[in-house]
């Protein structure tokens, strides 16, 4: 091992006893190479400073025409998406617009019409023996809602005494009738705040082959906004 303090000469410890190692006087101040900008004195930080970009990727101002008129294009479009999906909620709230769409043709009221599930209440319903094979289902239905509601498909089970389901039927619009009128199908869709009495013809025969032997006593109802599967 070679120690260089060991071969100091006498010039040697005097030249290092006179280094100055404090940082440079300049302008009357203190200066070092790291300053508080971050730059390390070389200059390197005006070099790179000046390569950062000085403008925004995207100027909508900037953008040609064509670019423009594809922005105000796409916002419009959502827009009139918005208000055709949240069409009946806002005709909801204007009752002199719903009172114009009822009074309107049945294009403009199947249009706003909301689901019978929501807009729909049972009033009223009885059943009646028209003979030992047809019955009769008599309903009464209320719209709740201003705006027009759709016809509902339905679903009816006829009990026995026991109160157990002898058989059911699903009928559409097409199936039954409005009192003293035609099929619901073809009728327009039921006006806000409008009671209807709707009629259901049900052959026995074709229910249930035991059904003629045990008499039906009572019902069931469900609404649906489209028919469901048969069990």
């Amino acid at each position: 091992m070679f120690s260089g303090i060991e071969h100091l000469t006498s010039a040697d410890t005097e030249a290092w006893q006179k280094l100055d190692l404090s940082p440079t006087q300049g302008n009357g101040g203190n200066s070092s190479d790291h300053n508080l900008a971050g730059g390390d004195g070389t200059g390197s930080e005006t070099l790179f400073g000046s390569t950062s970009p000085t403008k925004p990727l995207l100027s909508f101002r900037q953008s040609s025409p064509a670019l423009k008129l594809a922005c105000l294009a796409l916002l419009l479009t959502l827009g009139i998406q918005t208000l055709w999906w949240q069409r009946t909620a806002f005709a909801e709230q204007i009752p002199e617009l719903a009172v114009y769409i009822n009074q309107s043709t049945p294009t403009v009221q199947k249009l706003f019409s909301t689901p019978a599930t929501q807009a729909l209440r049972v009033e009223g319903s009885g059943l009646q023996a028209l003979d030992e094979q047809n019955v009769r289902v008599d309903l009464t239905l209320t719209n709740q809602q201003n705006l027009p509601s759709h016809w509902p498909h339905l679903k009816i089970e006829l009990l026995d005494p026991q109160g157990l389901v002898m058989a059911s039927k699903l009928l559409t619009p097409g199936d039954y009738q409005l009192r003293d009128e035609g099929s619901a199908s073809q009728a327009p869709p039921i006006a806000g705040r409008q009671t209807v009495e709707v009629l259901a013809y049900l052959n026995l025969s074709t229910l249930n082959k035991q059904l003629p032997e045990s008499a039906a006593t009572g019902f069931r109802l469900e609404l649906y906004d489209h028919g469901p599967r048969e069990n």
